[in-house]
């Protein structure tokens, strides 16, 4: 997965980026960009990745990314016909070169802000309550954008029940360099997760000796390969878990584990949960 740099898509009558876009797919590249943005969900799942941070994102869900922080939602589409839902701000900390944020009346939203350089994850409490300020917050113009700007972040910066999703020592080292390396790592790993994935055959897809690409790929996800690869399918188990379409037992294997023992242990220790407490605790949701 490439790790790309993606600039403000906004217009220059505008002071920042706000869309809600209903695709049937998202989430290409591992990317990054000096804007925050504020990514909510209103319908689609999949696999979430905020700096060394992995899990699995469902509907009505808010998360903050602070500007610099590598990031992806990578989507499936799950039927024919079907399509994800999202509402994505972008914005920077100066607008049309004045620091909007240094105001006094601010300085709750600003630290918040700045706290975001981790990733935030609010509750879905928070991000139903926010939904329908959200979706008219997409279709706004003029100085309605501003005030529902400030709005929805006097709420988020004053809002207790969140999560940080990265770690406090992850820092990226931007580098240009060779990032098609990971591109295409990560793209095989999310490919053939099912099957039998060597270190051998990673190395040679980077063009790596085994004992330099493990160095790489740490610097560059905060985590060896074989974690990576872990986190990817017990997150992907968890995505069918709560489909409930498949037993456990049948999700073991179509994730890519060889052994009913390894998938449960693996689980409980990334999850803290076994896999059938998580899916019981969804079942008992839905009902």
């Amino acid at each position: 997965m490439e790790l790309k740099y993606l600039p403000l898509e906004k217009s220059e009558s505008e002071s920042f980026y706000i869309k809600r876009k209903k695709v049937p797919y998202f989430g290409d590249n591992w990317h990054y960009h000096e804007e925050h943005e504020l990514m909510f969900t209103i319908k689609g799942e999949g696999v979430r990745i905020v700096g060394d941070n992995m899990d699995h994102f469902k509907d009505h869900e808010l998360v903050m990314i602070g500007g610099g922080l590598p990031h992806l939602f990578k989507n499936e589409l799950k039927e024919k016909g079907s399509a994800a839902d999202f509402i994505v701000i972008k914005f920077k900390d100066l607008f049309e070169n004045q620091s909007f944020f240094s105001l006094p009346e601010f300085s709750k939203i600003n630290e918040f802000i700045q706290n975001s350089k981790r990733g935030i994850l609010f509750s879905k409490k928070t991000g139903k309550r926010l939904k329908k300020k959200l979706i008219k917050f997409s279709k706004s113009e003029g100085a309605e954008k501003i005030i529902l700007f400030t709005t929805i972040f006097k709420i988020l910066s004053e809002e207790k029940k969140y999560k940080y999703l990265s770690s406090e020592g992850f820092e990226l080292k931007t580098s240009s360099k060779g990032e098609d390396r990971i591109q295409k790592v990560i793209n095989y790993i999310g490919e053939n997760y099912v099957k039998d994935i060597s270190l051998e055959d990673l190395a040679k897809i980077a063009h790596m000796t085994t004992n330099s690409f493990c160095r790489y790929f740490k610097s560059r996800t905060g985590k060896t390969p074989f974690q990576f690869i872990r986190e990817f399918r017990v997150n992907k188990a968890c995505q069918m878990l709560i489909n409930g379409e498949k037993s456990i037992s049948q999700i073991c294997y179509d994730t890519g584990f060889n052994s009913f023992s390894s998938f449960n242990r693996i689980f409980k220790k990334l999850k803290k949960i076994s896999a059938s407490e998580y899916k019981n605790k969804y079942i008992k949701l839905k009902s």
